[in-house]
């Protein structure tokens, strides 16, 4: 078995990860903080914070063109993986709160089609 077999293996992610940095609100109960939000998936998103999470918590994710309730599934240290309690489309999560994200994905989309327009 191959490196990449046994970490498909291993891996129980369902959805790609987009690696991103862009604060965030966290809401739980009556208590708002803001945290940096470091990756975005279809199901989920990896937050930070100084404080630390609560594993099992319910809370709310609020930023621009998102207002999601979510669980913490994981935490270590400063940072938690949590669950959307529905599916998102991370590009326009990204787009909607990261400078230049869209240039980025014009740049990525032009360079694909370059790929594949036929050489003369």
């Amino acid at each position: 078995m191959t490196i990449t077999e046994l970490a498909a293996r291993f891996d129980r992610r369902r959805h790609a990860r987009f690696v991103t940095a862009f604060e965030a609100e966290l809401i739980e109960g009556e208590d708002c903080r803001k945290v940096i939000v470091g990756d975005v998936s279809a199901g989920g998103c990896l937050l930070e914070h100084r404080d630390g999470f609560r594993i099992g918590t319910t809370v709310r994710l609020k930023a621009k063109d998102i207002d999601m309730e979510a669980r913490i599934m994981w935490s270590r240290g400063d940072l938690c993986g949590m669950r959307f309690a529905q599916s998102v489309d991370p590009w326009q999560v990204i787009r909607a709160n990261v400078d230049g994200a869209a240039r980025i994905e014009d740049m990525m989309n032009k360079a694909a089609r370059l790929r594949l327009e036929p050489t003369r």
